[in-house]
């Protein structure tokens, strides 16, 4: 495996992640998720024949076969909601068409399922004479309308839930259905005639059959029955997800991307027989549920409204996890990341095809969603050697459609180019930068970069000139240099172990070059302990901005820091950089940023009036906080979203800063900014964040992606 760097500042955060946290009735956060409408999506062999159109939610699936509506959760038993004396075969009809298509690209071709029609509403037509069901909602509730022409008995309708253990009257006036693992509420009818109320409730005939008992209405004119079942009390198992990259494009389309392990994230046969896809399940080498990649673009535009508009799922029959994401001036969306998939989807002009058993592999890949059906999987690769494991950290795309990749390796033969700096690996662990094009299958530069020990590589950004800058996390004493470095030397310790402790590595490649003459720059950048690069980006002055964190009570800061000082068991460190300056001010703007008890910046953005925005997660009760939407820490791991002025030194200098969280894990791990200052945080939660969604449109929580340890989440906060 990769070797992780661990220091005791993520002891207390790993703590409460092995610690299984209550699983709650209903998600503390209000959910703009929550509130889109159920997606039917058509059943084009995703699913068994029997399935006409089905819906996720949660660990929730939702079958709308020929016989009716199945609800099935994930390890929670089914229930079946059949009507009895109906009709056999109703005309079922999908209503209301979603702009978003779903797409699967799991496994192989031949399974693949692409431009997959979705609908809000499915109607049943004629489930008795004169009787339409209607079926909608959102993914805390399914509701489902009678319509009653005129004449039609309402007396005829009977629900029968197969599979429930008992069905039960509350003193509400609802129906709770038990059934293994929990119960669903459907709650107490409300039945409508010419916009007036008609009085009605249940009754039970036995055989967990109910019916509705109406007082008293018009026969001759039309009559809406309407229920509503809720089953937020299984939302929230065992299951993971997480979104770990964010970006915006100037016409304002939100991407996520991350990785699910829940069945509302990806397709899974809960009708009968084998899922169609068990990567969410347990593997047939692994019996803990394995990640799919998925893919999800919002508009956010006023006119969008946060709508969904493309979701895609990626990956194999194992563990499959995005890393890193870009988006070219096309819109087309590149990913890297890890996967143990022998059957990831692997398309188009392909550098390898063949994944190596026994490891960790790299993928590289192209989605373009402009295209249409299987074609918006333009390309994938698998990118690795044989003898050990590799993982693509960061992604980047230049104008000419050029890929570069950095990641880590422990393979003695990753592929590397004639013009490699580096072609044989150093370490037991190096990083390695990539150059690929989607149209050819070759290689167009690769190189290891690392020195004696090990080296993670975990930043990259191509500027508008074609240079290729980097960040690694190292801790050897032999690191390459080149160029007039700010520091030549690793000024960490050693570390219990009786190694060196870590330093940032921060490099320029001209990967036009070839050898030596392809590292233009490299420096070391630490203090006397651990310091770690978790994510770069470039701001409008064309600075390299760098976050992580650090231990060191002696990394440098400039005159203007927000706060000189490490405050605790480490900070975060908001960076930026300008290489091609001399030495003495290489570095643009440095400052700590934490409290008392320990912190981890993830990812970092600029905006045009040279505002640094950096996210990633808290311990601390005192983390610095300023014009905050949350200003208390919330008892657990928090998100913090802080928004810098560089220039202006001191707690001045925070233009805002906030908590987002409560008692459960949370880490910020994506941010994007918008022209209008949108901020953008995706990343993974527990059960319990706060309240969101503010009434002047300036807070939203986009969080639904379905229950367990964590959610994949996107905070939006505009200031």
């Amino acid at each position: 495996m990769l070797r992780p760097f661990c220091v005791g500042l993520f002891v207390c955060a790993a703590a409460m992640l092995d610690a299984a946290p209550p699983v709650p009735s209903l998600p503390m956060a209000k959910s703009v998720m929550a509130s889109l409408p159920l997606r039917f999506e058509a059943n084009q062999g995703q699913w068994k024949s029997d399935v006409r159109f089905g819906a996720r939610a949660g660990q929730l699936f939702v079958a709308m076969t020929d016989r009716g509506p199945s609800l099935e959760f994930a390890g929670a038993g089914r229930v079946d909601l059949s009507l009895v004396g109906g009709n056999r075969s109703p005309r079922i009809e999908p209503l209301d068409p979603l702009r978003v298509r779903t797409d699967y690209y799991l496994g192989s071709r031949p399974n693949w399922h692409t431009g997959i029609a979705n609908y809000s509403r499915v109607r049943y037509r004629q489930v008795y004479p004169g009787i339409d069901a209607i079926y909608y909602g959102n993914p805390r509730r399914l509701e489902y309308d009678f319509e009653l022409q005129p004449g039609a008995d309402a007396s005829l309708i009977r629900m029968d839930f197969r599979g429930a253990e008992r069905i039960a009257i509350t003193p509400e006036g609802d129906l709770k259905v038990a059934a293994a693992g929990g119960s669903i509420l459907q709650k107490k009818p409300v039945v409508r005639q010419d916009g007036r109320e008609i009085a009605a409730h249940y009754v039970l005939l036995g055989g967990n059959v109910a019916a509705f008992q109406l007082g008293r209405y018009d026969r001759a004119r039309p009559l809406v029955i309407d229920p509503q079942l809720l089953y937020s009390t299984y939302i929230g198992g065992s299951l993971n997800d997480q979104v770990t990259a964010v970006r915006l494009d100037p016409e304002g389309r939100l991407y996520l991307a991350g990785s699910t392990q829940t069945s509302d994230l990806v397709a899974v046969d809960l009708i009968d027989g084998p899922p169609y896809q068990t990567s969410n399940q347990a593997s047939s080498t692994n019996s803990s549920p394995t990640a799919d990649i998925f893919l999800a673009i919002f508009d956010t535009t006023a006119a969008g409204d946060y709508n969904l508009i493309f979701l895609t799922y990626i990956g194999g029959d194992e563990e499959d996890v995005p890393l890193g994401m870009a988006i070219d001036s096309q819109e087309n969306i590149y990913l890297t990341g890890s996967t143990t998939s022998p059957n990831f989807p692997i398309v188009g002009n392909a550098y390898s095809s063949t994944y190596t058993s026994g490891y960790t592999t790299a993928f590289v890949l192209e989605l373009s969603p402009a295209w249409s059906g299987s074609n918006e999987m333009v390309w994938s690769t698998f990118l690795s050697g044989t003898t050990g494991d590799t993982q693509g950290n960061a992604i980047d795309v230049d104008s000419g459609g050029n890929v570069y990749v950095i990641g880590t390796t422990r393979c003695t033969d990753f592929p590397v180019t004639s013009t490699a700096y580096a072609s044989v690996i150093y370490g037991p662990q190096d990083a390695f930068l990539t150059e690929l094009n989607p149209y050819t299958s070759g290689l167009i530069y690769s190189t290891y970069m690392g020195g004696e020990l090990d080296e993670d590589g975990r930043g990259i950004a191509v500027s508008p000139g074609g240079l290729v800058y980097f960040a690694v996390t190292t801790n050897s004493t032999q690191f390459p240099l080149a160029g007039y470095s700010y520091q030549s030397y690793l000024s960490g310790n050693q570390n219990g172990n009786g190694l060196p402790n870590m330093d940032l590595a921060i490099g320029v490649m001209d990967m036009t070059q070839s050898g030596a003459s392809s590292l233009l720059y490299s420096t070391y950048i630490g203090g006397s302990d651990n310091e770690e690069v978790r994510g770069i980006a470039f701001d409008a002055a064309g600075n390299l901005l760098v976050t992580g964190y650090t231990l060191s009570t002696d990394f440098p800061v400039t005159p203007d820091a927000v706060q000189p000082q490490n405050n605790g068991n480490g900070d975060a460190f908001v960076l930026a950089v300008n290489p091609k300056l001399p030495p003495s001010q290489f570095i643009v703007y440095s400052s700590f940023l934490g409290g008392s008890d320990g912190e981890v910046g993830y990812a970092i953005v600029g905006d045009a009036a040279g505002y640094i925005y950096v996210t990633g997660y808290t311990l601390s009760s005192d983390f610095p906080t300023a014009d905050a939407f949350q200003a208390t820490w919330g008892q657990g791991v928090d998100i913090f979203l802080t928004k810098l002025h560089p220039g202006v030194a001191g707690p001045a200098g925070l233009s805002l800063s906030t908590y987002f969280g409560g008692t459960t894990v949370n880490s910020g791990q994506g941010i994007a900014v918008g022209a209008d200052g949108r901020m953008y945080v995706g990343g993974s939660a527990g059960w319990e964040l706060p309240e969101a969604n503010s009434p002047d449109g300036n807070v939203t929580v986009l969080q639904g992606f379905g229950g367990g340890l964590s959610d994949g989440f996107i905070f939006v906060l505009k200031q």
